[in-house]
């Protein structure tokens, strides 16, 4: 049984809602750590912001068991927080993944048949790019919204309104050098981006370490603040 959806690999947030959600939101906070404890911690400060999709990184072999053991306390605690899954690199942890609950699927890279998996499923899969070729085969794949990893690296902003200007149907989500800067923030936004994923910049471990969550709520209101209206 699945932790959410009462089913294994069944999310309670479609694919079509998940582009919704995130155009709303417009940013999407990432994280990782071992520690379920720090996890509550993170998403009580987001959630207090006014986040309410978050994704949890596949970035150690803890993660699996740390993301399943969040969301069976955010569904008690925090039941309106969607939690998706990211740096999923194929199936086998797609799978894992989709049965602890996640509501979305995000991997740094194009892989087709991740892609037709989650599709089969109705699950959001949002794949990482870095060419027009990967963004529009994303696009034809279903891919709910196409991350752009590393979009700092890649071009920046410049890169993200050249992109869009002959195929503004794309969804791009830059990830990889978008910061809480109010500028940075804004040149994303006006090159097009549909919402942007924001790690360290926002989330930094080093202050998770430290246990100042209260640090990271008026940060990430902050944050929210200068988001621009869906």
């Amino acid at each position: 049984m699945g932790a959410r959806g009462g089913m294994t690999g069944m999310a309670r947030l479609s694919r079509d809602e998940c582009i919704i959600r995130l155009g709303a939101q417009k940013v999407l906070p990432l994280f990782t750590c071992t520690d379920t404890a720090v996890g509550m911690r993170v998403l009580e400060a987001l959630h207090g912001a006014g986040v309410r999709l978050v994704e949890f990184t596949n970035r150690s072999p803890a993660a699996p068991a740390v993301f399943a053991e969040l969301v069976r306390w955010a569904a008690d605690t925090l039941p309106d927080l969607l939690l998706g899954a990211g740096t999923i690199i194929d199936v086998p942890q797609a799978e894992a993944f989709a049965a602890a609950g996640a509501e979305f699927l995000v991997a740094p890279h194009l892989d087709e048949d991740l892609g037709r998996w989650c599709g089969e499923r109705g699950l959001a899969w949002c794949p990482g790019t870095a060419t027009v070729t990967e963004m529009v085969r994303a696009h034809r794949l279903g891919a709910a919204v196409i991350k752009v990893f590393p979009a700092d690296t890649l071009g920046g902003p410049a890169f993200i309104k050249a992109v869009r200007g002959p195929a503004p149907w794309l969804r791009l989500m830059p990830s990889g050098g978008v910061t809480t800067d109010p500028a940075n923030l804004s040149a994303w936004f006006a090159a097009g981006a549909h919402c942007v994923g924001i790690g360290s910049q926002l989330i930094d471990p080093a202050r998770l370490a430290s246990g100042d969550f209260d640090e990271l709520r008026t940060r990430a209101r902050s944050l929210m603040a200068l988001l621009p209206e869906a």
